[in-house]
């Protein structure tokens, strides 16, 4: 959409405004076209999964510190495209209704995600140095049992469900609006997506040829989720398929740890 096109559709808008806040978030999404606005949003969410990641793992070894850093990272990437969604770009609450096939597609593929990571942790499993990985995640807190099951049940029903809300939903979308093109913004979700992931691999103790096959999996992962959002445009979709392989990977974490 044109800048003078924007202006006129958000006209009504700046008049009806009760407050100052209001006013200039509208002002804000006169000024921007849908291109820059888009990539604009992607550089303030995409990569703070990221910043998370290394600032808790490598750069601070405080528990607590940690922990206060992940859940600020955490509500950000929660609030932010929300905020974006609906005061910035003027659009209408929705939470994105899932059809029974779409349904059925994200427990099948689930599933077969999840046999593929039990397969590869069979296959590989004994090349990983887990006295690394578990000495790299006791400033986590998730070297304790308790913290370990609380984590546990945290990244399987709600953080992958916040998961699928930033990268399916609002980063494929932004992707999309970027490059005109729905495969290009399932390569761009799926990468942003990756790139944290590996890089916590690597500093938990993998050598580069096991992130390189871990990387490989969590892309094509990101890409079939990215796809079921494009096809049943529902993040319910996608957070049962993920949720399914999480299951898998903390059961593998669970046996390295404990």
């Amino acid at each position: 959409m044109s800048l003078r096109r924007r202006y006129r559709s958000y006209t009504l808008w700046t008049s009806a405004c009760d407050n100052q806040s209001d006013y200039w978030a509208a002002m804000l999404a006169v000024i921007m076209d849908q291109r820059n606005g888009a990539l604009l949003a992607l550089l303030l969410v995409g990569f703070v999964p990221t910043l998370s990641i290394v600032f808790t793992i490598k750069i601070n070894d405080n528990e607590l510190i940690s922990q206060v850093f992940f859940i600020v990272c955490k509500l950000w990437i929660l609030v932010f495209p929300t905020y974006w969604y609906l005061r910035i770009e003027g659009n209408h609450l929705s939470w994105s209704s899932s059809t029974s096939e779409g349904l059925i597609f994200g427990a099948i593929t689930g599933i077969v995600m999840s046999a593929i990571i039990v397969v590869m942790w069979i296959l590989f499993g004994d090349t990983i140095d887990t006295e690394s990985m578990i000495t790299e995640m006791e400033s986590t807190g998730l070297t304790n049992y308790k913290i370990y099951i609380l984590g546990m049940m945290y990244w399987i029903f709600l953080n992958s469900l916040l998961e699928e809300y930033v990268f399916r939903w609002f980063i494929t979308v932004k992707g999309i609006e970027i490059f005109g093109s729905e495969v290009k913004g399932i390569a761009l979700s799926a990468s942003m997506f990756t790139l944290h992931h590996s890089i916590a691999l690597h500093l938990f103790g993998f050598i580069w040829w096991q992130t390189v096959v871990a990387s490989v999996g969590l892309l094509s992962a990101a890409a079939i989720w990215s796809w079921l959002y494009v096809r049943f445009k529902s993040i319910w979709v996608c957070w049962l398929s993920h949720a399914i392989c999480d299951v898998a990977v903390f059961g593998i974490g669970y046996m390295i740890i404990f």
